[in-house]
């Protein structure tokens, strides 16, 4: 895109006649409307300098505390896979205690207990999995330290 000659926006080649920015007549004299002023710098007032990209250990610990909720995918900016995780790891850990109830003579609270710690323990599985798998990006295609 040509540059105006007063003002020194960027403006369409349609616009030959007046810049749109700061109404200058004829705001290509001299230059064609092909070229590109490649030379400009760039304004970096307004960009963000600051990244932090996600960290694999906040990631393991996530999967070791709330994973059964999905949390980790929601932190990886993953919220479909987290939404799907979450219904899945609820429903069959609620299969699980009610298959326990009816076929276990333990008590009810021990059979929550027990098979909430066997979520947490595979939960915990799944985030050495991510911990230690290489290449590892989130939801907008940034590897995780």
């Amino acid at each position: 895109m040509p540059i105006c000659k007063k003002c020194h926006s960027r403006i369409d080649k349609f616009n030959k006649d007046r810049c749109p920015i700061c109404g200058a007549e004829n705001p290509f004299d001299g230059v064609s409307s092909d070229t590109i002023e490649i030379t400009t710098n760039i304004n970096t007032a307004n960009v963000e300098t600051e990244f932090n990209p996600k960290k694999k250990s906040i990631l393991l610990a996530l999967f070791i505390s709330l994973g059964i909720f999905g949390i980790p995918f929601f932190y990886i900016n993953k919220i479909k896979t987290g939404i799907i995780y979450a219904l899945a790891n609820i429903s069959l850990l609620v299969a699980l205690i009610v298959l326990l109830i009816f076929l276990s003579p333990l008590d009810h609270w021990v059979i929550i207990l027990v098979s909430l710690l066997l979520f947490i323990f595979v939960n915990s599985l799944t985030g050495l999995y991510f911990y230690n798998k290489d290449n590892l990006k989130d939801g907008r295609g940034v590897f995780l330290n």
